[in-house]
């Protein structure tokens, strides 16, 4: 009785009349429900191999039962398949890409982030081609000669076979093999990346701007061939042929290297002949023969005038055309839009993160995507799950900063998320549940301290806890 006392005069204290009655949570039969649900459809969904919905699926059932042993081993065992076909198609798409077939390489890269939509290489490899007018500061006209690939043009002006893609992207390109001989393509000076070009180049380019020309830009008036001794170091090369060792760099940008010393003894460098700096060799005029492997990518065909086509075969169905998957990315939107109107706003979610892992400013996707979270917010929000509806509103005006009601609603959960706890932390308290209500406070008090008296309830709970446990240990047993 003497316990009982105690309590009911801290409790008069703290909380004066009894608090509002509080609703209970869902009950368990509910949420099992619910999971059943979404692993019956993450079942079906797999059974048709639609491994990416059936992923969202276990994630949803996990959303309800994070303990749920099912969906924990179904969800890792459908995210290891993911995870191998991003890999296949990334590897996929990578060949692709060093054949010139960068169509179909970018629908593999594309189909890779499809399946895992945090893959890196991947979404780099998207971002590495999209070349926009931010990232291309100039260009210049260059005719195709017989023999020719993208990839000889790419080690010409970037001394890099490899960065093909990039003037193949420029170019709208779809496949390298259908450029020919003569035709006319638009080499890019793209932001970072060192572009060499011959006197006459520049001059053409300087055509098209006021000013000089971006760093990136360097002109070669010609070169030396330098066959390396042992112990040669890039300094010692440009001390050797510049009477400098700071230009390093100049010598390591035009032979592609990424060491600095130890070069293997005989091997080739190229020392550019640089307008405004003294050279120390014999320089040739002619531009460096590209040292580009046979088949890559696939050879350019050369015009045949004298070779007529043959008749086309009207009872045969045109075969698709490679650039049609391009576009993947557009119908990732589409998806996302189909979902928001059908109200499906976590799958919208999931399609359009898509579309911004590659275009990361798409306006389509951040206004949709920004209104899907808005709207499982509002939905949390009529729930009562204040919490989710704060996580959803920020989500959403992190896409769309003007959005002023997700403010107004971001205060307005947290307000009503306050008050809820604070009151169940009374009625808790009132029938004499006291690790309940300091629970409930605790909620509270972790968001906002200076919240009504909840720092002083909470204070005046603990010690009244303490005591009672300190006065039941000390009862003999």
């Amino acid at each position: 009785m003497k316990t009982k006392a105690v309590f009911v005069a801290v409790f008069l204290v703290i909380a004066g009349c009894a608090a509002p009655e509080v609703k209970q949570e869902a009950p368990v039969a509910d949420k099992a429900k619910m999971v059943a649900g979404y692993l019956a459809t993450a079942e079906q969904q797999e059974s048709k191999g639609d491994l990416v919905a059936a992923l969202e699926s276990y994630k949803l059932a996990l959303t309800v039962d994070p303990e749920n042993q099912t969906a924990q081993d179904k969800r890792a065992e459908v995210e290891k398949k993911l995870t191998a076909l991003a890999d296949e198609n990334y590897k996929a798409g990578l060949e692709h890409q060093r054949m010139g077939r960068y169509a179909q390489a970018r629908q593999k890269f594309l189909t890779a982030v499809r399946y895992k939509p945090d893959y890196p290489e991947a979404v780099e490899m998207l971002k590495a081609e999209r070349l926009d007018s931010q990232r291309v500061r100039l260009h210049f006209l260059y005719v195709i000669k017989p023999g020719e690939q993208l990839s000889h043009v790419a080690e010409r002006y970037y001394r890099d076979y490899q960065k093909h893609y990039l003037i193949g992207a420029y170019n709208e390109v779809g496949d390298a093999t259908k450029i020919t001989a003569g035709q006319t393509i638009k080499v890019p000076v793209i932001e970072g990346l060192t572009c060499f070009v011959a006197p006459d180049e520049a001059a053409a380019l300087s055509k098209q701007r006021t000013g000089p020309l971006p760093p990136e830009v360097i002109v070669v008036k010609g070169y030396a061939t330098h066959t390396t001794r042992p112990g040669d170091t890039l300094a010692q090369l440009s001390q050797q042929y510049y009477g400098v060792k700071d230009k390093a760099d100049l010598i390591a940008k035009y032979n592609n290297l990424k060491e600095t010393a130890g070069f293997k003894t005989g091997r080739k460098l190229l020392i550019p002949q640089v307008p405004g700096t003294p050279f120390l060799g014999s320089a040739s005029a002619e531009p460096p023969a590209s040292e580009v492997p046979k088949g890559t990518p696939a050879a350019v065909k050369e015009t045949a005038p004298e070779v007529k086509p043959e008749p086309e075969k009207p009872a045969l169905a045109p075969a698709p055309a490679p650039a049609a998957p391009v576009d993947q990315v557009g119908a990732y939107r589409q998806q996302g839009i189909e979902f928001h109107k059908n109200k499906n706003y976590p799958a919208a979610i999931a399609e359009f993160k898509k579309v911004l892992n590659v275009e990361p400013k798409d306006p389509v996707s951040l206004q949709y995507i920004s209104q899907a979270h808005f709207e499982l917010g509002v939905k949390s929000f009529e729930q009562k799950s204040y919490l989710q509806a704060v996580e959803n509103f920020t989500f959403s005006l992190a896409y769309n900063r003007s959005c002023d009601k997700c403010s107004d609603y971001i205060r307005k959960s947290e307000d009503a998320f306050k008050e809820e706890h604070y009151n169940k932390g009374l009625a808790f308290f009132q029938n004499e549940k006291l690790a309940d209500a300091i629970r409930e406070w605790e909620l509270v008090h972790a968001l906002d301290p200076n919240y009504k008296d909840v720092s002083k309830n909470l204070q005046k709970a603990r010690a009244l806890q303490e005591r009672l446990d300190t006065i039941t240990r000390s009862k003999p047993q």
